[in-house]
């Protein structure tokens, strides 16, 4: 980044730098003389008053002179924020003093009182020119979206405040430039297979004439346009004949690839022949896809030559395609362009970001302590806006956004039919895999799901599915006696009103078979002042209702779920307070016995309503009329 450390203090205005006895530190003195005083500096009723520094001072000097034993001075020093305290009183029994002030004091100019005939002479500040270290730790949170971010950091010792960048990396200066010299081997085709071409078939492979090869380099590749380098056992290379072009800054561009039998990447190198010297111009490491690489070739002279040697261990068979020489060729230089330069964040260690493109950037800060001199960047961070990662996070529905739909919410449950039999464990992540649902085992958040028909046992949450060629899904789980899972949705209050939920409609599901005891799902209520389903997990929860499975014995299969519909009608008026949250969960309660425990919930529908005031009727979320 463009950050510069202050080895020294800034200069003020009638100060000569003079070098410091003391360790790690600068001094900037001012000299005085009989009616005359220092640019930078008042006086006053015999008061003088330094200019103000920009760092804070750890240490001053004065040297002066006395009529006599009650000769005397004072010395008042100002802080940054403009408070006067005063250091030190002294007398003039010696002709010089010095006082050191305590780092966490920010000192920034001073006022001296002399008393009683004492003369000042000189007076010298000193500033710390040691930078801090520039911060670590530094962490951007998994709330990532395509225009915001949140970083935070660790503290730096001896810090009082950071300073935070964020940038984008432009390219300036690219430039393709200008082909000076081309090779498009329009003859080499595939006249006989794997076999090594004689020397008129070689050099019938080229419109430019005078192409050579060492060995028996130069093979038929059954693709239009490429030739291939070598065999198995074979070291071998072909060159380019004599490209009379001289320029700085040229560069080779070529397309090139493993040969197709090979398992692994292969290098060729890029030879520069020049007076029949051989030079290593630089390497590519080719993989079995077709692939441009550009090289940058300085100096290149007159009568200059390209060659491609395979250098491999092994099997060094490389499929050589079109080559061109350019001129003008640039890669440009990267070039921070910032969208937040060093922006003051206090003694703060985070920061939230938003209002960016959805662009790549990337993030840094700097740490500055009470001198002013700022550290290093911190190690830079890349935040792609453009494709933000999917994350867990922990999210509720606002409820006015249901105003749009009758005052309610369905989920069906469907957006999981990528899940199959073939996908295996697929990450989930709460408030993100299905909006706003959370997904837990025990008390623990749960990170994986799969697709289950009904026939397994292993413990887990599950995309529940008896036929893969439909999209329909349900979402279920298989408690062990050592597992509980539930899942859940959070609505926020952001109205006005306070909001009651009127009804909870589901199907309840059971999969599997051969269980020899009933398992039971039951659904669950909870409000509460704020969204955190850790600590909301335990006592609380009011239990709307439970279904309890049916018991098959050995042997009794069904190819469908048994479905049961469930319409809950709270008899008690639940309540959600503008600001507050409602919370449901569905839990499939742990077996003691028995195998395939599977239940699971389809079709969820909740509907809202603002709560009632006397002799009135409710219309709508959304607005604040009622009849």
């Amino acid at each position: 980044m463009r950050r510069f450390l202050c080895g020294t203090l800034c200069v003020l205005t009638g100060f000569a730098s003079v070098s410091s006895a003391v360790t790690g530190a600068v001094a900037e003195t001012v000299h005085f003389s009989v009616g005359e005083v220092p640019q930078g500096w008042t006086v006053e009723n015999g008061e003088y008053r330094s200019p103000e520094y920009s760092n804070a001072v750890d240490r001053i000097e004065l040297r002066y002179s006395g009529a006599g034993a009650s000769a005397s001075a004072t010395v008042s020093a100002f802080s940054k924020q403009g408070g006067e305290t005063t250091v030190a009183t002294f007398t003039a029994v010696s002709s010089a003093a010095s006082f050191d002030f305590p780092d966490t004091t920010d000192f920034r100019s001073f006022r001296i009182t002399p008393i009683n005939g004492l003369t000042l002479s000189s007076f010298a500040a000193y500033v710390s020119a040691e930078a801090l270290d520039a911060p670590s730790g530094v962490t951007i949170s998994n709330n990532i979206t395509g225009t915001s971010f949140d970083a935070s950091w660790s503290a730096v010792d001896g810090a009082t405040g950071y300073k935070v960048y964020v940038w984008t990396n432009a390219v300036v200066g690219a430039s393709a430039g200008t082909a000076v010299w081309q090779e498009t081997m329009p003859g080499a085709t595939n006249d006989a297979n794997n076999t090594v071409l004689n020397d008129n078939k070689f050099a019938a492979c080229f419109a430019n004439p005078g192409w050579t090869r060492l060995g028996k380099a130069g093979y038929p590749t059954g693709e239009n346009g490429t030739i291939r380098i070598g065999t198995a056992s074979e070291t071998g290379w072909i060159q380019t004949p004599q490209i009379n072009y001289a320029a700085d800054g040229m560069a080779l561009r070529f397309f090139a690839k493993a040969n197709a039998t090979n398992t692994k990447s292969m290098d060729i190198a890029i030879e520069r022949v020049s007076g029949g010297v051989a030079t290593l111009a630089g390497t590519a490491t080719l993989t079995t896809e077709m692939q441009d690489f550009t090289i940058v070739l300085p100096d290149w002279g007159s009568g200059d030559c390209i060659r491609f040697n395979s250098i491999t261990n092994g099997d060094k068979r490389t499929i050589i395609g079109s080559v061109a020489v350019v001129s003008g060729y640039s890669d440009g230089s990267v070039t921070p362009l910032y969208i937040v330069d060093g922006l003051d964040v206090g003694s703060a260690t985070s920061h939230s970001f938003t209002g960016f493109p959805s662009v790549p950037v990337q993030f840094g800060v700097e740490a500055y302590g009470r001198h002013g001199i700022s550290s290093a960047t911190s190690e830079t961070i890349e935040v792609d806006l453009a494709n933000p990662d999917k994350v867990a996070i922990l999210n509720a529905c606002p409820l006015s956004s249901l105003a749009g739909t009758a005052n309610t919410y369905s989920q069906s449950f469907d957006s999981l039919s990528a899940i199959t039999a073939t996908t295996g464990n697929k990450d989930l992540l709460n408030g993100t895999t299905i909006l706003y649902w959370q997904f837990y085992k025990g008390s623990d958040a749960a990170n994986s799901i799969k697709h289950n028909s009904g026939t397994g046992n292993t413990g887990g949450l599950y995309a529940l599915a008896a036929n893969l060629d439909l999209p329909e899904r349900a979402l279920g789980a298989y408690s062990t006696r050592n597992d509980e899972f539930s899942f859940g949705i959070a609505f926020t209050n952001d109205t006005d009103r306070t909001i009651v939920l009127s009804s909870i409609a589901y199907s309840a599901q059971q999969w599997g078979f051969n269980n020899t005891t009933n398992q039971t799902l039951s659904v669950s209520v909870k409000v509460v002042d704020g969204l955190d389903w850790i600590s909301a997990y335990g006592d609380g929860w009011m239990e709307l209702n439970s279904t309890k499975s049916a018991v098959y014995g050995s042997g009794d299969t069904h190819d469908t779920p048994v479905s049961t519909p469930v319409m809950v009608d709270p008899q008690e008026e639940i309540a959600i307070a503008s600001g507050q949250v409602l919370m449901l969960k569905w839990t499939v309660h742990s077996l003691k016995s028995g195998t395939a425990g599977m239940m699971g919930i389809d079709d969820v529908s909740m509907t809202f309503a603002v709560q009632r005031s006397k002799n009135a009727l409710v219309i709508r979320l959304a607005g604040n009329t009622e009849k």
